[in-house]
């Protein structure tokens, strides 16, 4: 028998962790469901699609053009790399596309940061198409879903309608503890699949490719320690880890985000399998990014988290909960704390680099195998729901 599964996921902000994502997420549906047709769906909400394009032309003046670049690489690579539909109708209200979905395809699917209840320009506005609640006839599936950025009073307020679009969802994946919670509290229908899994990102293996030419051809030196860097927005910080890890003689590598105090900033050069492979080649990272941190835990290299979102509480951070699943909470720190310290800051660092050897390692190798065993019951889960 043959089905379509169709992918509608936040794949068209320009960032490495949105795009690993809908690869990671299209991956793990191919090997598990061979006989669907799994393609992502290509619609872009007009004001967020309008929001990343005016990001292109943010200046930088030590590099031009660089989110103009970055902006240009995205949009070739997803098209390259993922298997995009595009066939839906464009400039038209949400209702008709959702509708037009439920007629092409046998199943729909919506995952990452999509179910923040939140108002602001980079994420999808309350209510979004990702709660899909137009769609009655096929099956509706979250997976691992995110609401961890949410205003708790929109929440409250708007308790009533979530109830409504939850229960529309006879499969809930979500990501972190906190969406769960939320997931468990407000939907009424007792049926189905709910569960907390990994973001299928921390489990997917990506190629390969060799990047020493590369590096070395950007002036990387490979025989000197390098700090990888995925941070941004905060000159004070960002200062200071210029000044320690310089006195160390190490090289500052940014990813993503471009960072003045860095050594290179390599946001508009590597695409998304490269960025996943150079962490491999870093002596330490600190990252306030998620994928950032789902990446050093992967390579198995030391790391410290500082926290983004600096008004959310642990509880509400994405960071921290994933942190907490692999028992590793002291690698968290937010600058928002009135105990936080930039020179402690550093010298944690400095003693989770010392301490890492073998120390971490194993207890990461294990727990990410725990983790693997969990996504394969899940979907043995929703295979045996929908009779897959």
């Amino acid at each position: 028998m043959s089905f379509k599964l169709r992918i509608l996921t936040f794949h068209y902000i320009p960032n490495n962790g949105a795009f690993l994502f809908a690869y990671s997420l299209t991956k793990l549906l191919q090997s598990n469901f061979p006989d669907f047709d799994i393609r992502i769906t290509d619609y872009k909400a007009p004001r967020l699609a309008f929001y990343e394009f005016l990001k292109q032309f943010k200046p930088v003046s030590s590099t031009p053009l660089f989110y103009y670049k970055r902006y240009k690489m995205w949009n070739k690579l997803l098209r390259e790399f993922l298997v995009l539909d595009t066939s839906n109708p464009n400039l038209v209200g949400e209702k008709t596309v959702q509708k037009y979905l439920e007629n092409q395809f046998d199943a729909l699917t919506v995952g990452m940061d999509v179910w923040c209840v939140i108002r602001g320009t980079e994420r999808p506005q309350f209510p979004n198409i990702y709660w899909l609640p137009y769609v009655q006839g096929i099956p509706k599936i979250a997976y691992a879903v995110s609401a961890y950025n949410s205003d708790l009073s929109m929440i409250y307020h708007h308790r009533n309608e979530i109830s409504s679009y939850l229960d529309g969802f006879p499969v809930i994946a979500a990501r972190d503890h906190f969406t769960h919670n939320m997931v468990m509290k407000y939907r009424n229908r007792t049926d189905g699949l709910v569960d907390k899994i990994p973001d299928p990102t921390l489990l997917t293996d990506f190629p390969q490719p060799k990047l020493e030419n590369k590096l070395s051809s950007i002036g990387i030196d490979l025989d000197r320690p390098i700090l990888g860097l995925l941070f941004s927005g905060d000159d004070e910080i960002s200062h200071s880890i210029q000044s320690h890890y310089h006195s160390k003689d190490y090289q500052i590598v940014a990813l993503s985000m471009h960072n003045r105090f860095a050594d290179f900033n390599l946001g508009h050069l590597l695409d998304p399998f490269e960025w996943a492979c150079i962490f491999r080649y870093f002596n330490i990272c600190v990252t306030n990014r998620f994928h950032g941190t789902i990446f050093c835990l992967k390579n198995l290299i030391p790391f410290l988290c500082l926290e983004s979102d600096r008004h959310l509480s642990q509880e509400q951070s994405k960071l921290y909960d994933l942190l907490t699943d692999f028992d590793m909470q002291f690698c968290y720190e937010n600058p928002a704390d009135d105990t936080f310290s930039v020179n402690q800051f550093l010298s944690k660092a400095d003693e989770i680099e010392a301490d890492w050897g073998g120390k971490y390692n194993q207890q990461i190798t294990t727990i990410l195998e725990s983790l693997r065993e969990s996504q394969r019951g899940f979907i043995d889960q929703m295979k045996a729901l929908f009779g897959w």
